[in-house]
């Protein structure tokens, strides 16, 4: 399974869109809206069912999604930097205060950084 049919708007009545998986940088669960939001670097997209679903159907078909904290799950091929002091992954590799990121837990921050054996920042580009 290389694509992802989700939806631009939250009740679907945009119909759906093929995603590549491979666009995708991190999801998230939004209890608000009861949804899962798909964010690729330039846009979001959204999804029924759970995290936890998302995250095992990725994974089972190779590709490599992680938990990060309670709320949000990132495809570690897509990190192009690190923030050490705020724990944040982007997916640019100069980002700016624009820039989509994702926030990781403490001890997430670090095994990511072992996994994808990526030297991390501290501080935020311009």
């Amino acid at each position: 399974m290389e694509i992802l049919s989700v939806t631009r708007d939250v009740d679907g009545t945009a119909g759906l869109v093929q995603l590549p998986i491979s666009d995708i940088a991190f999801m998230a669960y939004i209890k608000k809206i009861n949804r899962v939001v798909v964010h690729t670097v330039e846009d979001e997209f959204y999804l029924m069912g759970t995290l936890v679903f998302w995250q095992t159907a990725l994974v089972a078909n190779g590709h490599r999604f992680i938990s990060v904290d309670r709320t949000n799950v990132v495809n570690i091929d897509r990190i192009r930097y690190l923030d050490e002091i705020k724990h944040n992954a982007y997916f640019e590799s100069e980002p700016t205060k624009k820039s989509k990121r994702c926030t990781l837990t403490n001890i997430r921050f670090d095994q990511i950084a072992d996994m994808i054996q990526m030297p991390y920042k501290s501080h935020l580009l311009a």
